[in-house]
């Protein structure tokens, strides 16, 4: 029994000690000393250069495309509100041949059988109250696509 417990102890402190060992060999091989972490640090800052130079130039072109996206927000008109319109659909106004685009934040009429787009209210609806006119919500058509493209199917449009 004696001979059992002094085997399983020299097993035990074998196991136990070995981890020991093996580190202590192997310490310093794998530290390049104070060069390695110098070139490191050095390679580092040179990342982090570079990329600070990528998000500069980044936020530089956004910054520049924002700049261009707000130029063409015209918000909600002035008409809007006394229809309780929230700007996701096409407008149609039955009595003048207009529509409102809020895609592309403007006026498509037709004169001399054309179709024309304005950013501005056409010059012969300035002195009507568009608040009071009679719309018609068109729901049928995409907001990103032209509504006049759909002008023939004004039949079929739901209210």
């Amino acid at each position: 029994m004696k001979k059992l417990i002094s085997i399983a102890v020299g097993c035990l402190s074998l196991v136990l000690v070995t981890p020991a060992l093996t580190q202590a060999q192997h310490r310093g091989h794998d530290d390049h000393g104070w060069h390695g972490n110098k070139d490191r640090e050095k390679y580092i800052r040179k990342r982090e250069k570079e990329y600070d130079k990528y998000v500069r130039e980044r936020d530089k072109q956004d910054r520049k495309y924002w700049k261009h996206a707000y130029e063409h927000d015209h918000g909600r008109p002035r008409w809007a509100s006394a229809h309780h319109y929230d700007m996701r659909h096409h407008v149609y106004f039955s009595d003048y041949k207009t529509f409102y685009d809020p895609y592309r934040g403007g006026y498509v009429y037709m004169t001399n059988g054309r179709w024309n787009f304005s950013v501005n209210v056409p010059s012969f609806l300035v002195n009507v109250n568009l608040g009071n006119a009679a719309i018609r919500v068109v729901k049928d058509v995409p907001l990103d696509r032209r509504p006049e493209e759909y002008y023939d199917d004004n039949e079929d449009w739901d209210d």
